[in-house]
């Protein structure tokens, strides 16, 4: 059965198998997940989030077994609450890594889980490097599997797969057997959960999908560990995970679908691939955005002498085309008022986001030329899907945006495409911008203490925590 080989790896994976380029990647990883994190567990979901646990359950359960909420320092709760905040928060601005064939936010799912075990139980770093190895290569390998038709069926990957991620992240911690670990990844299974509507939506159900799949996550191992059983075919049985979530009745029959491709992959999957966000919307969205602002170095400040702008992308992308975002969920989905916003204030961050907002993005009137400037341009915009960038999907994100001027620039036309956004392994940011990205996220952070990841294997995890977490 396909979840015992991916439960031998899980169980067997050890830190001297990881390349020096995995190793690197993961403390970018770490690092970015850090920074966006801490300034995430201040947003108005992550608050509402954390009243609601203290409210519920409290935090005074003494397990024992404690962790650190990531952004709030000498605050620790129990594991469970812990990787469940920490969660949302990691995921809440819409700058966490991601994956481009699994189209799932690994980091999110992986990093609370692991910090969450690893410090309450005083792990090492190198056992914490080893079990967030695990997850990314089981998130890559279970989210190509399954897209891009578990996508456009409705699901968010990042909630159904996450569950699973962060089922092996724990198992691996916990130093669960092979036969542990297939029963924690057939709990996952039944409780993986995530709709795209909550996306689209506006609401913050977006963020809960994050939290709920490192809570359920953690939930199957424990339980595994103590004897709780889950399905073995939860993946290719008959009402399992493919059958009811990826495939049509028609399209698949366990019996006639060959796992071997897949399997051959397990333990090879290049980390590497991962990327990272620079800008504060969904990810699907960049590619307009990197093209919006190439475009934007030509026109400068000469915004509002364009007549119209069209938005030729792959088609899920272009079903990014919200034109009244009410809230801020909203626009961060939004492809026109993206690339509206980028042409106008060039590049945004979360901070330029929020301050647009307050000057009136979403009302009807403002008194700030540039936010008038970006409604009028979103009125002047067409977004289309197109056929010949669709096929390039989803192994490129291919973006061409075509500007027309007015008559005082004699009717110019300025166009660019973007096949690749920034930020992908094939056109990657350096660490530098990863670290200038902390910086503007969380200025206030002593970011000397991020030294300290560098040399994380050599310390216990509870050490580590404690040193990241501090703010003074």
């Amino acid at each position: 059965m396909f979840l015992q080989d991916i439960s031998k790896f899980i169980s067997n994976y050890r830190y001297e198998q990881a390349t020096v380029e995995t190793v690197n990647t993961i403390k970018a990883a770490f690092l970015d997940f850090l920074g966006v994190t801490i300034r995430g567990s201040n947003e108005n979901s992550s608050l509402i989030a954390f009243n609601t646990i203290e409210e519920v359950f409290g935090t005074s359960k003494d397990l024992g077994l404690d962790a650190s909420i990531i952004g709030k320092p000498n605050v620790k709760t129990n594991i469970l609450d812990a990787a469940f905040l920490n969660g949302i928060s990691a995921h809440v601005l819409e700058l966490d890594d991601g994956h481009r064939q699994a189209q799932a936010h690994l980091g999110a799912v992986i990093f609370p889980t692991a910090l969450a075990i690893s410090e309450a139980y005083g792990l090492s770093g190198k056992d914490f490097f080893e079990a967030v190895i695990v997850g990314y290569e089981v998130g890559i390998l279970l989210g190509k599997l399954v897209n891009p038709r578990h996508r456009n069926r409705g699901f968010h990957t990042t909630g159904t797969i996450g569950t699973f991620v962060s089922g092996a992240v724990a198992s691996k911690l916990l130093k669960l057997d092979e036969s542990q670990t297939l029963n924690a990844l057939g709990l996952c299974g039944t409780q993986a959960a995530g709709l795209l509507e909550s996306d689209h939506g506006g609401s913050m159900g977006k963020v809960l999908h994050v939290g709920k799949a490192n809570y359920n996550g953690l939930l199957s191992a424990f339980l595994a560990r103590n004897g709780f059983t889950g399905a073995e075919t939860i993946i290719e049985g008959s009402e399992g995970f493919l059958k009811t979530m990826v495939f049509d009745s028609e399209e698949f029959e366990s019996d006639d679908f060959s796992f071997e491709s897949v399997l051959e992959s397990v333990g090879t999957v290049r980390v590497r691939d991962i990327y990272f966000k620079k800008y504060p919307f969904c990810r699907h969205l960049h590619s307009s955005i990197d093209t919006a602002l190439k475009l934007r170095t030509s026109l400068g400040e000469e915004y509002n002498h364009i007549e119209n702008v069209a938005v030729k992308t792959y088609n899920v992308a272009a079903e990014h085309n919200n034109f009244k975002p009410k809230n801020l969920e909203e626009l961060k989905q939004s492809l026109p008022y993206a690339v509206a916003i980028s042409l106008v204030v060039g590049e945004v961050d979360i901070d330029k986001l929020n301050r647009l907002v307050d000057y009136g993005l979403f009302e009807n009137y403002s008194t700030v030329d540039k936010v008038n400037s970006i409604k009028n341009l979103v009125n002047k915009m067409i977004i289309l899907s197109d056929d010949k960038l669709n096929e390039l999907y989803p192994n490129k994100r291919p973006s061409n945006v075509i500007i027309k001027l007015d008559d005082e620039f004699r009717n110019g036309i300025f166009q660019n495409i973007t096949f690749i956004p920034k930020g992908d392994f094939e056109n990657p940011y350096d660490l530098s911008e990863l670290i200038d990205k902390f910086k503007s996220l969380n200025p206030d952070y002593n970011i000397n203490n991020l030294v300290i990841i560098d040399e994380i294997v050599n310390y216990s995890m509870s050490d580590i925590v404690g040193v990241l977490n501090a703010f003074d």
